[in-house]
């Protein structure tokens, strides 16, 4: 029997001298105590997902054991005692700082009069919140960690480093990291906005690993929010994608106990308990060999049969479910993004953390190794930049956490009824931008791209690409005599595993590469004409500004280069 274990691992969330730093990437992770093959979540753990969110212990320890078979785990399995949580707290009040106008939303004065408590990897977000509200109150950071001196090992290595926070260590000079560690304050309950953005976001998973991120550990988060004496506001990090496979305008609306996606009478409810036992039963009874594929292919079947393509967008789906039914009085908002890459402009052009959703594509491609793919050259790609998904969080929480009415008001941050762009866009640009400034093979020659080629189906791809793969490797030539079976055998295996490799790739991407839908963005719209002029400035949203050609070319493949090439060739 294996035991259920939560891991709390902390983003790297910098803040900068002028505002508490916090924001943690809280992380569900399920351990074995019998290997890797043993199953992920014990069934009789497994009934339990609403448990009660750990407590804060007196020695400022996350204390996240409800039961004797629950444990903090490290990432060798060891049992952990502390989970060390730290803050920065904001410096005295700077009183000859200009307030902002009594138009608009207010957007500057809400957030230096509260306190933040954020799960997920947020950096754009908190690095905007501190760079333009350094009186910020408190921004709260959990740091997993066995010790105290690991826990600040972990901060000044992942946190104050970071170069995405480089605008605010350049303000802050010298007095940059002595301020941030001499403000470590622990962790309370009084937080005015918890910002949830952890999520599970592989989308082929196993069901019960999706489950737990996406469905029941927002669901704990809401729990604990309930005990904030004085909480203002929910907000919850979602996807667009949760509205499924229907083609057309998809709204703006919250998702109800129950709603599937498929339009049809005789079709049943979602019932998020039900699949819950559902996936406790099949670990339970299964041989523990069989559980983790068995898993994959429940949820993407479960997945299917109620109108969502993945695991993915459904346990995102019953995690809204799950905190609309459950919010009571608690202010809530639901922001959700299409897909999300680098950033437009702040702090600055590019800024991306490893791989997003088009990001193997785009590099693929430049590298010769993706000539053609399994995609509609017409289909509309919905991208949006990560900085003004940021902004959409921050006008969206000034506005309803100073009215804190019980209320649930979702948005969406997407673009592709306002500012769409396809597919074959997408492509065109990445062609000409790398037949600028090329990538080079190891031997450093500039490697030449053509145009793309597109495939409707999975069958004629597959053959294209075994075929490609074979005449680039040499393996299609024919066998001289004087060649090694040997090095001919280990040729075939690499071109093999390359091939499953893209072919998988494009099972996975298919749902998106022929998506037929659109989403509506008029709360979002509405939101940003009622920004002032200067918060308007300060916190632009309006994705009808972006040159998709322009960003492409100057912002994002750059970044990609910068950000993720450069890192991964040097790590």
């Amino acid at each position: 029997m294996s035991s259920f274990s939560l891991a709390f691992a902390s983003a790297t969330f910098p803040c900068n001298s002028s505002a508490m730093v916090a924001s943690p990437h809280t992380t569900i992770r399920a351990h074995s105590n019998q290997g890797a093959n043993n199953t992920f979540l014990s069934s009789k753990e497994f009934r339990k997902p609403f448990l009660q969110l750990p407590r804060f212990s007196q020695n400022n320890v996350w204390d996240i054991a409800p039961s004797q078979n629950m444990a903090i785990k490290d990432k060798n399995n060891r049992n952990c005692r502390d989970i060390h949580v730290a803050a920065i707290a904001a410096p005295p009040a700077i009183t000859d700082v200009a307030r902002e106008s009594q138009d608009g939303i207010g957007i500057i004065d809400f957030l230096e009069r509260r306190n933040f408590l954020v799960t997920g990897v947020a950096k754009v977000l908190i690095e905007k919140i501190l760079r333009v509200a350094p009186n910020v109150r408190k921004i709260f950071l959990l740091i997993k960690a066995k010790d105290e001196q690991a826990a600040m090992d972990r901060f000044k290595g992942e946190i104050i480093g970071c170069e995405l926070f480089k605008c605010l260590q350049q303000k802050y000079g010298e007095g940059y990291t002595n301020f941030m560690l001499n403000k470590l304050v622990p962790i309370t309950q009084e937080v005015d906005v918890i910002i949830n953005s952890a999520a599970n976001t592989t989308l082929d998973e196993r069901y019960d690993a999706a489950l737990v991120a996406n469905a029941i550990a927002p669901s704990r988060l809401l729990s604990f929010a309930k005990k904030c004496r004085k909480l203002s506001l929910f907000l919850h990090l979602s996807t667009t994608f949760v509205n499924g496979e229907r083609p057309g305008i998809l709204m703006e609306k919250a998702f109800q106990m129950g709603e599937s996606r498929i339009d049809s009478s005789t079709q049943s409810k979602l019932d998020v308990h039900h699949e819950i036992n559902l996936v406790s039963d099949l670990i339970e009874t299964l041989p523990p060999n069989e559980v983790p594929q068995k898993l994959k292919e429940v949820g993407l079947a479960r997945a299917r049969m109620y109108g969502w393509q993945n695991v993915y967008q459904m346990t995102k789906a019953m995690g809204e479910m799950m905190i609309n039914a459950g919010r009571g009085r608690v202010p809530v908002v639901i922001v959700r993004p299409s897909v999300i890459e680098s950033t437009f402009r702040e702090p600055f052009p590019g800024w991306i953390q490893g791989y997003r959703v088009l990001d193997p594509l785009i590099l693929s491609y430049g590298k010769g190794r993706l000539p053609g793919f399994l995609v509609n050259p017409d289909t509309v790609m919905d991208v949006v930049p990560a900085d003004l998904v940021a902004n959409v969080i921050i006008a969206a929480m000034a506005k309803h956490g100073t009215a804190a009415s019980p209320s649930i008001n979702v948005y969406h941050a997407a673009s592709s009824t306002v500012n769409p762009m396809t597919m074959c866009d997408m492509f065109n640009y990445s062609r000409d931008y790398f037949a600028e400034s090329p990538l080079t093979n190891n031997q450093g020659d500039e490697i030449q791209i053509a145009d793309m080629e597109y495939f409707s189906s999975i069958d004629s791809f597959s053959s294209y690409i075994q075929k490609d793969i074979a005449e680039k490797s040499g393996l299609s030539k024919e066998i001289g005599p004087n060649s090694n079976p040997k090095q001919r055998c280990r040729l075939e295996a690499r071109c093999k595993r390359m091939a499953e490799n893209l072919i998988h790739l494009a099972k996975l991407y298919e749902p998106y590469m022929f998506y037929r839908a659109r989403f509506d963005s008029w709360n979002a719209r509405k939101l940003m004409k009622q920004l002032s002029t200067e918060e308007g400035n300060k916190f632009p949203m309006d994705l009808r500004s972006i040159n998709w050609e322009d960003y492409f070319a100057n912002a994002h493949i750059p970044g990609l280069k910068r950000h993720v090439i450069k890192k991964a060739s040097s790590s």
